[in-house]
């Protein structure tokens, strides 16, 4: 490291001092100023900001070591060495110069050896000063920028985190970072048949970076649940989008959770999490999903697997998802929380309140003040199944003036698209789009999901869903499904889609064929009690729910052909063109549609 060129103050009252120490200066590559005495000494220490300073002591007007103090009374960015350049040898007087600010001194007369080691020895270390400067000047602005990012990347992931889906009244969480905000991500949202979909995600690390990790999952899942897309499907489109954008070493560990209250039903994909519990009212573990996947974003498309668990859950409790900064937390003695730490802390309480109290207040013991050393994050949901919810369908009045416009949408699906094309939410998303039809977009996903998977699943598939009802019916039922979709070759779906006015009224006509032989729809369409709450089977509803949304449900052939007729609204028209009755009849088709379901 090369010693930097320095400006030197020289401090003496005798002129043969000051030119004598100049020329060693000059002759070392630095520059000299010189002052008479300790005032100009000041002045010139304030106008020139010297980087090393030869100070005499015994001077006139003011002597070297008051100029000294009050130099050191100066606010700089940097140190700047004194050394005393004196007569006076006493023992006394070089202490009492030291404590006055020096930093060195010599005794006159010195050796030019001495003098010029001096410079070049205070040269060196000013040259780290310098470097130390600069180096605390970058940790200053990186500290800057990462505050700032920090900042951004804070309120970013705020936004994301403080979804309208996790202010659901079956959801409570918490959210506790190691760091400024978490790499741990909570999103909850409602699919368009009412099912609640969870997910807890836990990137690589903490911070900003697994922030960053986990944030593009937040678009597709909530507007793949939007759109109705099934849990297996969404799963692998966040496993595409982490492996197209994240490096090797980066990866984010999710459980996904699909909760249908009214088919009664839990579906689990987890991928490098801790155990999903479901905890009963008596707080037994009634089931548990452990990890049968890696994580999101290691494995490419061809490999990776959506599959997910099913159960039917016959009693309410709660279903609990954490991230491993919950189970792997640690206690002053180097304990771990663990899983068992979570469903005791459960298990203390009967009621959804208590218990998320009792898990939140269970870490914090735990960790018994300290922060945790990395993300700490648990989504507890209740699944209600002792009391009947009312779903309500609003059919809003009036939606349209004077004549309604006709709009028909005609699909065919062969054996290949079905094969790979999620056809409820594409289709739907399309439909949806029409203005009239916005508002219905629950009721409608409802209705075509329901007709659509029974022409796939029994027309084309030949499935049973009494399978459903069997000790892990819906696993056996989902894999049968997969091994019988991925082996189709033949059969056709074909949908219409007709919005029209009928007399005062705009209606959606639904068909939908299918090529297969049919199935035995019958007993659900006539089945008085598919909805009651004394129906403990896991399937039969679907078709009374469909008779009951719709104004007319319509089976022919052997069950592989139906037509539905939904009620948008009502229309207005001009007083002229109907009659006082028909007025009034019309005023009452637009109540509500009501929906009791588990």
């Amino acid at each position: 490291m090369s010693s930097p060129s320095l400006k030197i103050l020289i401090v003496d009252d005798t002129p043969a001092n000051s030119k004598q120490l100049e020329a060693v200066a000059r002759k070392l590559g630095h520059t000299a100023i010189l002052a008479a005495n300790g005032v100009e000494a000041i002045a010139r220490f304030e106008a020139d900001k010297p980087d090393l300073i030869f100070m005499d002591i015994m001077m006139p007007t003011m002597d070297g070591i008051t100029a000294a103090r009050r130099i050191r009374e100066i606010a700089t960015e940097g140190w700047t060495p004194i050394i005393f350049f004196s007569a006076l040898d006493q023992m006394q007087d070089i202490v009492h110069a030291l404590e006055a600010g020096g930093d060195d001194y010599i005794v006159k007369p010195a050796s030019l050896q001495i003098v010029r080691a001096k410079i070049n020895s205070y040269a060196r270390v000013l040259a780290l000063q310098q470097e130390v400067q600069a180096n605390a000047e970058e940790l200053r602005n990186w500290r800057l920028d990462a505050e700032e990012q920090s900042r951004l990347g804070a309120h970013v992931m705020s936004r994301l985190t403080d979804a309208a889906g996790l202010r659901d009244p079956m959801i409570r969480h918490f959210n506790k970072p190691a760091d400024m905000f978490s790499g741990d991500l909570l999103c909850a949202a409602r699919a368009p048949g009412e099912v609640l979909n969870v997910l807890l995600a836990d990137a690589t690390g903490h911070g900003l970076a697994a922030a960053l990790s986990a944030m593009p999952l937040t678009q597709a899942f909530y507007s793949m649940t939007a759109k109705g897309f099934p849990l297996p499907s969404i799963a692998e489109e966040l496993n595409r989008k982490l492996k197209a954008i994240l490096p090797p070493d980066r990866f984010v560990a999710a459980t996904l959770a699909a909760i249908d209250v009214r088919n009664q039903t839990v579906e689990v994909w987890n991928g490098g999490n801790p155990d999903a519990l479901f905890i009963n009212a008596r707080g037994e573990i009634a089931m548990q999903w452990a990890s049968n996947h890696p994580p999101l974003g290691i494995l490419p498309d061809k490999l990776f697997s959506g599959m997910t668990e099913t159960v039917v859950f016959h009693e309410p409790g709660d279903l609990v998802l954490c991230s491993d900064g919950l189970t792997e937390a640690e206690a002053p003695d180097g304990a771990w929380f663990g899983i068992q730490g979570v469903h005791d802390h459960l298990a203390r309480e009967k009621s959804s309140n208590h218990r998320f109290t009792s898990l939140l207040s269970g870490i914090e013991s735990h960790l018994a003040g300290q922060p945790g050393r990395d993300d700490i994050s648990a989504l507890l949901v209740s699944v209600p199944i002792d009391r009947r919810r009312q779903i309500r369908f609003e059919t809003p009045t009036q939606a349209h003036q004077g004549h309604l416009a006709e709009w028909r949408l005609d699909l065919s699906y062969g054996a290949e698209e079905l094969r790979y094309i999620d056809v409820v939410p594409a289709v739907l998303g399309f439909a949806t789009q029409v203005h009239a039809l916005k508002p219905h977009q629950g009721a409608l996903f409802l209705i075509f999901s329901e007709l659509f998977n029974n022409a796939l699943d029994h027309g084309l598939l030949g499935l049973d869903s009494a399978t459903k009802s069997w000790i892990g019916g819906f696993e056996l039922y989902m894999r049968q499904r997969g091994e019988r979709l991925a082996k189709l070759r033949h059969g056709r779906i074909d949908i219409s889609f007709l919005l029209h006015q009928s007399d005062t009224r705009a209606v959606l006509d639904i068909s939908m064929t299918d090529t297969g032989p049919g199935f035995a729809f019958e007993t659900n369409l006539n089945n008085p009690t598919a909805l009651s709450a004394g129906n403990e089977l896991a399937h039969g509803r679907g078709i009374a729910l469909v008779k009951n949304l719709c104004e007319q449900l319509v089976y022919s052939g052997n069950g592989n052909k139906v037509w539905a007729r939904y009620l948008v609204s009502d229309l207005i028209v001009e007083l002229d063109e109907v009659d006082e009755d028909a007025t009034r009849g019309a005023a009452g088709a637009g109540d509500d549609t009501d929906l009791v379901m588990f």
